[in-house]
């Protein structure tokens, strides 16, 4: 079925010229997707298509935008400033419309320009991308649309309509067929064990850290489990959706059914659950329970033998230093090797390279682009001995290269010398049972968590954890410390 991004452009009425290159570069992704065959259309829309009627346009971003688009140059009108807080109100309350804020570069910092910093850090959990002149904001606007095409291109459980995400029953009934003809393809066995079978769902990283443990080791052995790798945008609405419809199909109802536990490197926010209920709703019903792992830090992989003055003889590189060095790079043979679209570790670089003028994508790099896993064979990042570089972390890069000696870790660094560390975490739904004050986990989930950390065993009693507090996000190592 054919899904649709809506996109509410906001923004000073003197800047027609600026809709007016949005509109058609959308009506050019639009044509790039139908030649890929992408079931996905991006649709656009401004005060220009809604009458001068600010009910009609204060409705349209909080009800029907998929995504809003603040287009700024050194200050904000009442009126943008009050669109921008209705949609930051309605992005923390429903999980849409993610919001993208563009400002025209400036030369001086001015009381105005401080003001826009100062919402958007408060009002919102992104951050401003500036602008040289109108090419370069068509392609930075088209690098984002782009990536949020193919995250949902990526996902055929997602539909970009205002409530993200809507997985329904059949969604969890073709999940469950694809992971078993999977199972039974790999010569994984599920118990016949009258209880749930888990299923990692996630990122590398995780999966990487959670050898660490143990009681773990390798995840993908692990007896009672199924692991699908996906990225972790892909994974949380799968957590939020076993919430929403499982609630109640504890205890014995609940045996034979698959157990989601997301496997993340990136910190989870409430709306990232918050797709197909409200806070009330989704807190009535359960909660998203969180255990940290551990942390991760960047660190980008280069193969052994290249030389460039940015990185010779070093072990660490700014984040400054690495937007100039792929800047370079990008006009030369070289390859660079990215994580999936979504993935907490491509994030994570999108967010420290962004302010410096740089995005890791084709429109920024040229064709010397490719993704990499950690399973990605020599061939592939090899390819004709041409030099490369990996985008990864301390858990992530692809292990054909870096067990062999072909590459050399150099860490990724703030520009002030702080490493830029991402959060691992495992994320599992929790079931309300007493009247809320408790949760209810599945047997298989309660002998996983034991071994995880041992101090499981004085907080789970019979399949229950007490429950503390209302919110979304739950976590246990609170709970823990706490004990």
């Amino acid at each position: 079925m054919k899904s649709t991004i809506t996109i509410f452009v906001s923004g000073s009425k003197s800047l027609k010229e600026h809709r007016l290159r949005l509109k058609a570069l959308v009506n050019n992704i639009n044509g790039e997707n139908r030649l890929k065959d992408y079931p996905v259309s991006l649709s656009m829309f401004s005060y220009t298509n809604l009458g001068d009627n600010q009910a009609e346009y204060d409705d349209f971003i909080e009800h029907k935008s998929d995504i809003a688009i603040f287009l700024l140059e050194g200050r904000m009108g009442e009126k943008t400033k009050e669109e921008f807080l209705l949609a930051s109100r309605a992005l923390k309350k429903t999980g849409t419309p993610k919001i993208y804020v563009f400002m025209k570069e400036f030369e001086e910092r001015t009381p105005q320009i401080e003001e826009i910093e100062k919402l958007v850090s408060e009002h919102s959990d992104s951050y401003y991308v500036e602008y040289s002149n109108l090419e370069d904001l068509e392609s930075k606007v088209k690098t984002r649309l782009d990536q949020e095409v193919e995250e949902l291109v990526a996902s055929t459980m997602v539909s970009p309509k205002k409530k993200l995400f809507r997985l329904g029953l059949w969604a969890w009934a073709a999940t469950a067929v694809g992971i078993i003809a999977l199972a039974a393809f790999a010569g994984k066995v599920i118990s016949e064990r009258n209880d749930a079978t888990l299923l990692f769902i996630g990122g590398g990283s995780a999966v990487n850290c959670l050898e660490e443990y143990e009681g773990i080791g390798n995840i993908y052995e692990y007896k009672e489990a199924i692991c699908l790798s996906v990225p972790t945008s892909v994974s949380w609405p799968i957590i939020s959706s076993d919430v929403h419809h499982r609630h109640a199909m504890r205890g014995a109802e609940n045996s034979k059914l698959f157990y989601p536990v997301c496997l993340s490197a990136m910190d989870a926010e409430d709306a990232s659950f918050l797709k197909m209920s409200n806070r009330e709703q989704f807190v009535n019903k359960g909660a998203v329970l969180c255990y940290h792992l551990g942390d991760d830090y960047l660190a980008v992989y280069v193969k052994k033998g290249y030389s460039n003055p940015i990185i010779d003889g070093k072990d660490s590189i700014s984040v400054t230093e690495l937007a100039t060095f792929l800047r370079e790079v990008s006009k030369e043979h070289f390859m660079i090797f990215t994580t999936e679209e979504g993935s907490g570790t491509l994030t994570f670089y999108q967010k420290h390279l962004e302010p410096h003028g740089m995005t890791v994508s084709k429109a920024s790099l040229g064709e010397h682009v490719d993704k990499f896993t950690d399973m990605t064979p020599k061939s592939k990042i090899r390819r004709d001995d041409t030099p490369y570089m990996m985008l990864g972390s301390r858990y992530y890069v692809a292990k054909s290269v870096y067990q062999d000696g072909d590459c050399r870790k150099i860490q990724v660094l703030e520009d002030d010398g702080t490493p830029i560390v991402k959060s691992i975490n495992l994320y599992f739904a929790g079931y309300n049972l007493d009247g809320g004050t408790s949760f209810w986990i599945p047997d298989v989930m309660v002998e996983f968590l034991k071994k995880l950390d041992p101090r499981f065993n004085d907080v789970i009693k019979k399949n229950k954890i007490p429950r503390e507090s209302e919110r979304v996000i739950v976590s246990m190592n609170e709970l823990l410390d706490s004990k």
